[in-house]
């Protein structure tokens, strides 16, 4: 939300004089310590441009936590009728076998930064350096989208690609080819570390997923940059 705004060159002064949200209240959703409305981000798509893309995101995000809600009621119940959940339960839903609540990912560098212009339809790598802060080493762990396809302003990718043997201490660059929509979006893809099931292995606010923001221009190639 913040990325599209201030694309749009418009100050968070502004954007709540426009909006009728307070200064304030923009301030913390935008640093994602506010969760916004949906109102609030369909006022960001349509002010700012950014068509239905947020508004996608947003509503990704609902099923994800749903989704995770409703796992951590299955095993609740799993728990009462047999004395032992299926599998470890956190907050937000089950998570891995191997799940150590030490366990800890930082993420240290990105390439491309967000809302690096993209030509519509083109594809392009994005590859996030993460350590493993944590005390334990990093063995089957797959980095996972999240989200339903389809929604405006898509960023195509695979589904999951695996990372390698990561020891504590240690950092590991994860690579991912991605491909622009073909119509003009400010448009982000979320990644979170699962295992093969898909299980986090951070789960709810532990830590932020990896995300990949861009923004998808029609391209001058007699000018080489944005028509």
């Amino acid at each position: 939300m913040r990325e599209v705004r201030e694309a749009a060159e418009t100050s968070l002064t502004r954007a709540a004089a426009l909006s009728g949200w307070g200064k304030g209240h923009l301030s913390r959703v935008e640093r994602g310590l506010t969760k916004p409305s949906r109102g609030l981000v369909e006022w960001y798509d349509t002010a700012f441009g950014a068509g239905q893309a947020l508004l996608g995101q947003f509503l990704d995000l609902e099923a994800a936590v749903r989704v995770g809600r409703e796992m951590s009621l299955r095993d609740a119940r799993l728990h009462r009728t047999t004395g032992a959940a299926r599998f470890p339960v956190a907050a937000g839903g089950t998570v891995p076998v191997d799940h150590d609540p030490a366990d800890c990912c930082l993420l240290m560098d990105e390439d491309p930064p967000d809302g690096t212009l993209v030509p519509c339809g083109q594809a392009f790598d994005k590859t996030w350096t993460v350590r493993n802060a944590g005390p334990v080493p990093w063995r089957g762990r797959w980095l996972t989208r999240q989200g339903t396809p389809g929604v405006a302003g898509w960023l195509q990718s695979p589904i999951r690609v695996q990372l390698g043997e990561v020891e504590p201490g240690a950092d590991e660059v994860i690579r991912i080819r991605l491909r622009a929509p073909r119509v003009e979006a400010a448009c982000t893809a979320y990644f979170k570390i699962t295992d093969a099931t898909g299980r986090l292995y951070f789960p709810g606010s532990q830590s932020r997923p990896l995300h990949c923001t861009i923004n998808a221009v029609e391209w001058d190639v007699r000018r080489g940059g944005p028509g």
